[in-house]
């Protein structure tokens, strides 16, 4: 209440709280009595300030106060501790030769071989994970590529008459598995060329163009045999199927667990060597998905995605058996790839 009473006095009310107390002091002499003492306390306050004659003495500072301040706050300053200086009593110029080389060979070999072990424990720490940086990033890049052509594979598809991927011939130019980004091409369904190369692997310093049907034709033994390890990059395409008994081109049936295309290993003297540093390859599903096979699982997997059901690098035995071939491979060892 005393509060509420004061802000009465000193104006610093809301109209609302106004009305509010003068109906407390109209029904509570208490109030009214307080209200009379807070006034009462207050009124010297509203008295006139002195008189011109009542007033002190303005008073004027010497001139050199400040001066005279500042001199003094300089001297009362606390002096630092000496301190031993650890400088050469002689300057390093003048001394011998060979005492400066010792005064360096003190202070840099330490100096070196705290950066030395610096540098290792860094670099144990940082490359590792540049490396996996740098395979995660190839990795995701193939794996695009992949998706890429097989968005072109299904437009294939679908406007085949009999919904199949691109076949491969059987005799002559066009019997080898890298003749399905020739097919594309001749469809206008290859947007990049590129995609055909992996980034994890090594890709030649000018990569060829995908050739045309007429020039694989027209081209002379070594000039094919060239084009024909060229044209599907370094991707495996599927090398066919036997459906009831006659040889084709898969039937595109969106299928979760039939690869179509994928990355190609590389045939060495030592054996194959798998990509992405030898760690696994990308596999493309008929039903567009993209999936990483680590080599354990690839050892592990019934269906190698790279061999028929009697292990051999050709086409499949059924329409179900999904066997992948590099972009030279024929479909069949006996398959004759001139003309």
């Amino acid at each position: 209440m005393r509060e509420d009473l004061l802000g009465y006095l000193l104006g610093a009310l809301e109209p609302e709280e106004v009305l509010r107390v003068e109906a407390m002091l109209d029904s509570d002499p208490e109030a009214r009595a307080e209200l009379e003492r807070l006034r009462d306390s207050l009124r010297p306050l509203e008295e006139d300030p002195l008189s011109d004659q009542d007033q002190p003495e303005a008073f004027e500072p010497p001139a050199d106060l400040i001066s005279r301040t500042m001199d003094f706050i300089e001297s009362s300053k606390p002096q630092p501790a000496a301190t031993p200086s650890l400088a050469p009593t002689t300057p390093l110029s003048e001394t011998d030769p060979s005492q400066r080389a010792a005064t360096a060979r003190r202070w840099r070999i330490p100096d070196a071989l705290v950066a030395t072990v610096s540098m290792i424990v860094l670099g144990g720490l940082v490359f590792p994970a540049i490396l996996e940086g740098r395979f995660e990033a190839r990795r995701t890049q193939c794996q695009g590529n992949l998706q890429e052509l097989g968005t072109s594979l299904a437009q294939f598809a679908i406007s085949d008459p009999q919904q199949r991927l691109p076949k491969i011939d059987l005799r002559g130019p066009l019997a080898f598995a890298g003749v399905f980004a020739v097919e594309l091409k001749e469809h206008d369904l290859l947007d990049r060329e590129s995609a055909i190369w992996c980034p994890s692997q090594n890709q030649p310093s000018s990569p060829a163009l995908v050739p045309t049907k007429l020039q694989l034709q027209n081209a002379s033994a070594g000039d094919l045999l060239h084009l024909q390890n060229v044209s599907g990059g370094q991707l495996a395409y599927t090398l066919g199927v036997m459906d009831d008994q006659t040889y084709n081109a898969p039937r595109y049936e969106s299928r979760s667990t039939f690869a179509i295309l994928g990355d190609a290993p590389v045939r060495t003297v030592d054996g194959d060597q798998l990509a992405h540093d030898g760690r696994g390859f990308n596999l493309l599903y008929e039903d567009g998905r993209v999936r990483f096979v680590s080599s354990t699982a690839a050892l592990e997997t019934q269906d190698q995605p790279f061999v028929n059901l009697e292990n051999r690098i050709e086409a499949g035995l059924n329409v179900n058996d999904a066997s992948l071939g590099e972009s030279a491979r024929a479909p069949f060892v006996w398959v004759k790839q001139s003309l």
